[in-house]
């Protein structure tokens, strides 16, 4: 029997939410493990300010917290009317299984149709790639005629029975008896267009067939994502081996680029890439420690690769990055950077004096910022970023208005999005608890870039990768990624991230 449950990124994305309300958050699990030490070695539990000490959390409150989630996980227990009376439940629950088993009834053409074959056997996939209701099984992709919609070949399609299905949805058709293959259905005057999500291919016209189910999510082939995931050996010197600019995009696809990012996309050729999203460094010039108002300090950005001798110096490796991106852009393309009011005036200069035309500027407003501590300025509760095409003339780029629409309960989508920081499970932590990146993005806000400017199987660059949320969203909603990123640390976060 095979596992498909949590082979692939785009699973692991989905299921997030599931996996969450089972398993211990990170912080909880050493608090756990802290606990049953500390009982096996003294006998008795630890109190809770030893707890806080001990982890260096903030309050008694935050302790409270953690002890109340591992109590109502049924992980421990406390004694009545006893000091230390923190106890472990004598046997952990079991975690309850996400995973389903349903047929794999064996391989679908997506290219012309083949004969139908059923072979017995079963996979197991996760709940939330199901309908909430019906019959399902699964399919084995051969063929490259849907990849603009994101399935390709050696993918794995789940489909739910049902002998009907609307116009454009993606089905599974019984064809001449004994031919099935996988496309999206459309009636016609006199029968039925089966459409190829690929502009090389031609629909077949059928005058009968039978629909035999309609595809409900995909698991990507695991074994040619783990192949792609790679890290360049000259990672270590942080430049990339030279290729051929006019070679094809396809060899830089799905890969972790681990150089300074002009150099490598210098090596990149030209007019390749749908849609580029940054996250630049921001300079944001911070001399002094921020202290709240407890008189703990902040855990602000110093890292150095936000550190700049000058404006000036800033500006020249904005315009050479920027540079290389517009190279880079197909004329469909369009291009998306973030920041805030340290920054992002200065790139949008430098963008109009390059010739990218600008479409919108998007106000990122943080459900949770972080307070002006010192109190001589209002709190700073919002980014913005910069949609633009390539330049003036550029027609023809992706925006999918009515999926947006649909993300807005009808309504056009605004150019205010109101989404909170990157926090909780979600936040990259390493294996003391501190946060792996200080400027990590939120996914949904990646998302919505991701889905609002990009179609299925379209190939999105990422120059600042940082902890791979770019790659992960775009991985997750089947398009294809290059994730570039001069910090080894997080080209490896990057590489375990997507490999989950």
């Amino acid at each position: 029997m095979e596992n498909f449950g949590f082979v692939s990124v785009l699973t692991v994305c989905y299921n997030k939410k599931v996996i969450s309300k089972v398993m211990l958050t990170k912080k909880q699990r050493q608090i756990f493990d802290y606990i049953k030490k500390y009982l096996s070695k003294r006998g008795y539990g630890p109190s809770l300010k030893e707890i806080k000490s001990h982890f260096r959390l903030s309050s008694l409150s935050t302790v409270h917290q953690h002890i109340a989630a591992l109590q109502n996980k049924g992980y421990l227990t406390k004694i009545k009317n006893q000091p230390r009376s923190i106890a472990l439940v004598k046997k952990t629950p079991k975690k309850k299984s996400d995973l389903v088993s349903i047929p794999l009834l064996g391989t679908i053409a997506a290219g012309g149709p083949i004969e139908a074959i059923e072979i017995p056997k079963k996979i197991r996939v996760s709940k939330a790639q199901l309908a909430r209701s019906g019959e399902h099984f699964a399919l084995r992709v051969e063929g490259d005629s849907m990849v603009d919609e994101g399935i390709f070949d050696g993918d794995t399609v789940i489909i739910r029975k049902q002998p009907t299905a609307e116009n454009g949805e993606t089905v599974v058709a019984l064809i001449n008896d004994n031919e099935v293959t996988l496309k999206k259905i459309y009636k016609e005057k006199n029968g039925f267009r089966l459409q190829p999500a690929n502009s090389s291919m031609k629909p077949i016209l059928a005058k009968e067939l039978v629909i035999q189910g309609k595809v409900i999510s995909i698991v990507r082939n695991f074994e040619q994502l783990r192949k792609e995931i790679t890290i360049p050996k000259e990672e270590v010197r942080k430049t990339v081996r030279k290729k051929d600019k006019t070679s094809s995009i396809k060899q830089w696809v799905n890969t972790i680029q681990c150089g300074d990012c002009v150099e490598v996309m210098k090596e990149m050729p030209d007019n390749s890439v749908d849609l580029i999203f940054a996250d630049p460094p921001y300079n944001l010039q911070l001399k002094n420690e921020l202290i709240r108002p407890n008189q703990t300090k902040v855990d602000a950005v110093r890292d150095k690769w936000d550190q700049f001798d000058s404006f000036s110096a800033y500006d020249r490796f904005s315009r050479q990055w920027l540079k290389e991106c517009q190279r880079l852009m197909k004329e469909t393309a369009t291009f998306w950077v973030i920041g805030s009011y340290h920054n992002i005036f200065r790139l949008g200069k430098i963008m109009q004096d390059l010739g990218f035309w600008i479409l919108n500027d998007v106000v990122w407003i943080k459900s949770n910022p972080m307070p002006n501590f010192r109190g001589v300025r209002f709190c700073n509760a919002h980014e913005t970023l910069i949609w633009a095409k390539k330049n003036e003339r550029a027609k023809g780029y992706a925006f999918n208005y009515e999926l947006m629409k649909k993300h807005n309960n009808g309504k056009q989508m605004r150019s205010d999005w109101y989404f909170s920081l990157c926090n909780g499970e979600e936040r990259i932590k390493d294996r003391h608890g501190k946060k792996v990146h200080s400027t990590q993005k939120p996914e949904a806000l990646i998302e919505r870039v991701v889905l609002s400017s990009s179609n299925k199987a379209g190939i999105i660059l990422d120059p600042f990768a940082g902890t791979g949320t770019t790659a992960a969203m775009a991985a997750k909603h089947g398009r294809q990624w290059i994730a570039i990123e001069q910090e080894k640390r997080y080209c490896n976060v990057i590489k375990e991230r997507l490999k989950k």
